[in-house]
């Protein structure tokens, strides 16, 4: 290239360069940008600007809520006149949103905020739960309705919101007291063919998304655009709640146990709608729990693993919880420092130890440097939790633990038992003629593997071992239905061992088709990623994938359920594997002592079997 030409270029380059957009700095801590978009027809070239305004008193706008994807930015737009470019699913997104004869002022996170700019970024997050709150509406871009079924989902929402507000109104602020549909009405609901669709919208990809808790979660108005379908969210939620609540069986027959909409959509609608939610729940389960916030958000996607708590700091507060720290996209600040940080400002914050039934490991996992104790946000392995982090402690107390300057944590708790046998690692997929045969192996188990009578010996073997299946909980029928299931579901089990079978009542045929199904289903959900053991004592237990034979079961004071342990190499040192159901109860004499550990199932009076145990200092590395 002659010098003359290359001069040219070079020329060209820095006159491209000064067309491209550049961000200016935002001036103050509360200040954001909105992109005001012009008008356009469909295939016209996106054009709009980027204006500064502040939360104090900001420009009337919409905040958009949309699936990033691919984050390459390669396609154009004109922004103040210069040249820009964003992601492709922005770019659809506002298309759909762009009016053809005026201009419209919204705010999108990957446009508004310098991306470049680690700084900025880190600030903004901390402002997102107020931009979307203060938003005049919030529009949630599902992107395309490719099977045509938004208009089905709009009509099924219209008319089972109308019968929820009149049965909220009916029931007033009380705690459960919206009714549950008859068995006739039940069967007449689940006979519409719409729920499917109902269904399906909440396996768009959008819902699969971790910042859509806060963006949909803080708006005043939020409209769902699917296709060329428009949706209220409160409504949809609404309606979503209602069905989880009252009429579980729709996600039973259509399976959505693992992939439908996350919960933390309606934990987020709880918060915001006390008096209209109170109806249809308990008021123990009424509790927001910042915990549960960062487990049930492990099911969705982010593109930093960070994220899996920078998304949802500003839910905090609302959980009584104070963070210390502040979001850090720096390239010396990595995920798992982040989930240290968040591990010691909860213990140090709610003195409890709560945090260890967040805890999941694999194989390599349990093997790594990173202290056992803290829960890693990025594993999300199994599909449902042992226990919820807001219920009643095992064993009550005041101590507190602590966290020591090398990161272990300190406590107080007790050993009650030993791993000897383990199943292989079982999967969502698992058959009933396995979980059959798994029973059957460890019926053969028990009679060589103790010298001592057995507290799963007996009519209590198959209630035990269901229960350890079912976590203890029920799930897709209320509860005296759901003890018919897992009568059903115990009856199949002991088929073959008339023994055991006799002392299981016989529940009605129709009873044991949809229960024995009803059952498995949910333990299914219950074991994926699990191994099912037995312990010296004769107990059966749930427990996570890493277990082994040889580990220890421990209650920690304060612990909301049984934990299984890992012996290192310092005294009273261990690794944490995780959390575990064991049909135990843990109890502290009135007249003194050591703690009592009884083998017993809800109100089913067989402590078959107890024994006195001492606390001691426990280190968890």
């Amino acid at each position: 290239m002659s010098s003359t030409a290359e001069s040219a270029s070079n020329v060209a380059g820095i006159s491209s360069a000064r067309m491209l957009y550049e961000y200016a700095p935002l001036p103050e801590s509360n200040a954001f940008r909105v992109l005001i978009l012009e008008p356009g027809g469909v295939d016209d070239t996106l054009c709009c600007s980027l204006e500064i305004t502040t939360l104090n008193k900001p420009i009337p706008y919409e905040a958009i809520s949309y699936v990033w994807g691919n984050t390459h930015r390669d396609h154009p737009i004109r922004i103040n006149g210069r040249a820009g470019h964003i992601t492709a699913n922005l770019c659809r997104a506002l298309h759909r949103m762009r009016l053809p004869d005026q201009s419209r002022v919204l705010w999108a996170d990957s446009i508004c905020i310098n991306q470049d700019d680690l700084t900025e970024r880190a600030s903004q997050v901390l402002l997102m739960s107020e931009i979307y709150g203060q938003a005049r509406r919030v529009l949630l871009h599902l992107g395309e309705d490719s099977n045509q079924e938004g208009e089905v989902v709009r009509s099924l929402v219209h008319e089972i919101e109308a019968m929820v507000l009149e049965g909220v109104r009916a029931a007033g602020e009380s705690w459960d007291t919206f009714p549950t549909p008859s068995p006739e009405e039940r069967e007449q609901f689940l006979a519409d063919t719409r729920w499917e669709a109902f269904i399906n919208m909440t396996h768009t990809p959008w819902f699969t998304r971790g910042w859509v808790i806060q963006e949909a979660g803080s708006a005043r108005n939020g409209l769902m655009l699917w296709g060329k379908t428009e949706i209220s969210w409160q409504s949809f939620v609404r309606v979503y709640t209602w069905m989880v609540r009252r009429l579980p069986q729709v996600r039973v027959k259509y399976r959505d146990g693992g992939r439908g909409m996350n919960r933390l959509h309606l934990e987020m609608y709880r918060l915001r709608h006390k008096g209209e939610t109170m109806p249809l729940y308990a008021k123990q389960s009424s509790q927001f729990d910042f915990l549960i916030v960062l487990h049930d958000a492990r099911a969705l996607s982010v593109r930093d693993a960070r994220d899996r708590v920078y998304a949802f700091m500003s839910l905090a507060t609302s959980a009584g919880l104070s963070l210390h720290f502040q979001p850090d996209y720096s390239e010396h600040k990595t995920a798992r420092d982040v989930y240290l940080d968040m591990a010691r400002d909860y213990v140090n914050s709610m003195g409890d130890i709560s945090l260890l039934h967040c805890v999941q490991h694999t194989g390599n996992s349990m093997n790594e440097k990173f202290p056992s104790w803290v829960p890693r946000w990025d594993l999300n392995l199994f599909d449902n939790i042992i226990t919820h982090t807001s219920g009643p402690a095992l064993i009550p107390t005041e101590l507190r633990p602590s966290v020591s300057h090398d990161n272990a944590l300190e406590a107080k708790g007790l050993m009650f038992d030993d791993i000897i046998f383990t199943s292989d690692v079982l999967s969502r997929d698992v058959s009933m003629s396995d979980i059959k045969m798994l029973w059957n192996q460890m019926l053969d188990l028990l009679p060589v593997a103790f010298t001592n009578p057995s507290p799963t010996h007996g009519s209590f073997a198959a209630l035990s071992f269901a229960h350890v299946l079912s976590v203890g909980r029920s799930w897709g029928a209320e509860w005296p239905e759901w003890v018919e299931w897992r009568t059903a579901y115990m009856e199949y089990l002991c088929q073959e061992e008339p023994t055991r079978r006799d002392s299981v009542p016989r529940p009605p045929p129709d009873i044991a088709r949809n229960g024995i199904q009803g059952f498995h289903t949910y333990a299914q959900w219950n074991v994926h990623n699990r191994r099912i053991a037995v312990t010296k004592r004769g107990l059966f237990a749930l427990v996570p994938s890493p277990t082994q034979t040889g580990d220890i079961c421990g209650v920690f004071l304060g612990g909301k359920a049984p934990c299984i342990l890992r012996r290192a190499m310092t005294a009273r040192t261990y690794r944490l594997v995780g959390d575990a159901c064991i049909p135990v109860n843990v109890s502290r004499p009135s007249t003194g002592g050591g703690l009592v550990v009884s083998v017993g199932i809800e109100n089913s009076g067989r402590d078959l079997l107890d024994w006195s145990v001492e606390e001691e200092d426990i280190r968890l590395c």
